[in-house]
């Protein structure tokens, strides 16, 4: 028999239809065929205008609240939806212009002041033991990370693979090299100016360049060739125009540069593409360096002690806790602006904060510079910087 026609929907009731037709009874005979065809034409017809009554009264009620609750009606099943409202703001994970000018503060300005407490704990206080010092800082750095990383739960992603076969084949090596950039360069404190020993530390690329070469781990193209004969030609400039020239003051300076270019070319080596970040770096690699300066500070600085240097630091005490703190946050904030801009463009940064260093020796501390010395500062900047573009670039 036919159906009988659909009742009107009221706006208090819900009807969910189902748009796809009931499927094909088996039991029907060929004599049925037209009347069950023309039955599912009218439920069809009838299913058609629930569902426009439905979005009619979906569209009415989504209207009323703002477009924050809907119903779906889909494959003949209600359901409830919540949109997000259009007010909510999605956040991408960029920090905002007010959290990346602190970031740049801190940046500029944690690392020139370690730099001045540590030249003035060693040449102004007297305390000429930069070996000693430099493994109280390494010390206050790891223990301080450790520390913080088991409270707060920092996660290390290659924990499992530092055993202790690992360690001592793969990161003593890299830790024996970081503790003697450390020590050689702190310790060129004691015969140079902050400003010469600014531009000397440009010429770290010419070390690194030679050095990855020789040990046939990469080959230098012609841009990078021509950015670091740049750099050597300021570098000597500047070492001419220098008026207060301590030969032995540049050769530790220089042999830093030389063990800060080992450093990299081993993490290169020995890691391979294992990289460590700033945090593991300070959990794995400081550890390290850590011990082999303690070694060394035992054998060439602890005979030498006397009472009068014990007086020295129990008088200054707030000058050794200071240093360490900044030594933490210099860590920490490097590891902050190569997370929210990349290590190219904080090695740019490193170089603006070293010549705004260099200025301000000048301009505050009454450091001299020449001429000479300035124009040859300036020429290998120009070339730090185009290593660093090609080298990223490559």
């Amino acid at each position: 028999p036919p159906l009988p026609p659909p009742r009107p929907l009221r706006a208090s009731t819900i009807v969910a239809a189902r748009a796809d037709p009931p499927p094909r009874e088996e039991a029907c005979v060929d004599s049925c065929m037209p009347s069950v065809q023309q039955n599912r034409q009218e439920a069809g017809d009838s299913a058609s205008d629930s569902m426009i009554s439905l979005k009619e009264l979906n569209g009415s009620r989504s209207s009323s609240k703002n477009g924050n609750h809907t119903i779906n009606v889909q494959n003949g099943h209600r359901g409830t939806a919540y949109n997000r409202s259009p007010s909510a703001k999605e956040n991408p994970g960029q920090p905002s212009l007010l959290q990346q000018a602190v970031c740049l503060i801190l940046f500029m300005t944690l690392g020139p002041s370690l730099i001045m407490i540590n030249k003035y704990i060693l040449k102004d206080l007297g305390f000429s033991f930069p070996i000693t010092h430099t493994f109280y800082t390494s010390a206050f750095c790891s223990v301080t990370v450790w520390i913080a990383s088991t409270v707060f739960g920092w996660k290390r992603p290659h924990a499992n693979m530092i055993t202790f076969e690992f360690y001592m084949r793969n990161v003593m090596p890299i830790g024996f090299f970081l503790g003697a950039t450390i020590v050689l360069g702190m310790s060129s404190y004691l015969y140079l100016t902050v400003s010469f020993v600014q531009m000397l530390k440009a010429s770290t690329p010419v070390m690194i360049v030679s050095f990855l070469n020789f040990f046939g781990i990469e080959s230098p193209t012609i841009q990078i060739l021509s950015s670091v004969l740049i750099i050597c030609f300021g570098t000597v400039l500047s070492g001419y125009g220098e008026i207060k020239f301590e030969l032995i003051g540049v050769f530790l300076m220089l042999s830093g540069q030389v063990a800060e270019a080992l450093r990299l070319v081993f993490t290169q080596k020995l890691l391979k593409n294992l990289k460590f970040d700033i945090l593991e770096s300070l959990c794995y690699v400081t550890p390290a360096a850590t011990l082999w300066v303690f070694v060394a500070a035992i054998i060439f600085e602890l005979p030498k002690m006397t009472s009068q240097t014990f007086e020295i630091v129990t008088s200054n005490l707030f000058l050794w806790i200071l240093a360490g703190c900044f030594a933490v946050g210099v860590n920490a904030i490097n590891s902050v602006v190569i997370k929210f801009t990349g290590s190219l463009m904080m090695k740019l940064l490193a170089t603006a904060r070293n010549a705004s260093l260099v200025i301000f020796n000048v301009i505050f501390m009454a450091e001299a510079v020449s001429f000479v010395q300035f124009c040859g500062y300036t020429i290998s900047l120009a070339g730090f910087m185009m290593y660093n573009y090609y080298r990223n670039k490559k």
